[in-house]
């Protein structure tokens, strides 16, 4: 089997937590990829929570990636235990994740609810995908 020197995943396990921020009431866990250059992202965000039924800064536990950043998911699991995932424009390798999860569909993993979505500059002006995105958390949250 494995040593305990074997490694699967190089990746620092506090990483993800390193920049969260929100108070977690609800233990839902919200990471999105930081676009610089979409400055609304977080107000089209909290819109979005908000009408799940969600607030953003006490519901949820907040984090930014950059598009090149690698992640350890499943410290958060254990230190956090999220209920939901919800992520924007991350994908499932990103967090370390060898899985593959359909976009806009809420699917059980390891105790918790995944939800991938397109990030944030793609959905907001793009009113299919963001259809698709209120149906599945209607099922997840109302």
């Amino acid at each position: 089997m494995f040593s305990e020197n074997d490694k699967i995943y190089q990746i620092p396990e506090n990483a993800l937590l390193k920049n969260a921020r929100g108070e977690f009431f609800k233990r839902v866990l919200v990471i999105a990829q930081a676009e610089l250059m979409h400055p609304g992202n977080l107000d089209f965000l909290k819109k979005i929570l908000f009408a799940a039924g969600l607030d953003l800064s006490k519901d949820a536990l907040f984090v930014e990636l950059q598009e090149a950043d690698q992640v350890a998911l499943f410290p958060v699991e254990q230190t956090k235990q999220p209920e939901s995932v919800l992520v924007f424009g991350v994908s499932p390798a990103q967090l370390g994740l060898n899985i593959q999860i359909p976009l806009y569909q809420p699917t059980p993993f390891y105790g918790m609810t995944f939800l991938f979505s397109d990030k944030l500059s793609e959905l907001e002006p793009d009113k299919i995908r963001k259809a698709n995105l209120w149906q599945a958390l209607r099922q997840m949250y109302l």
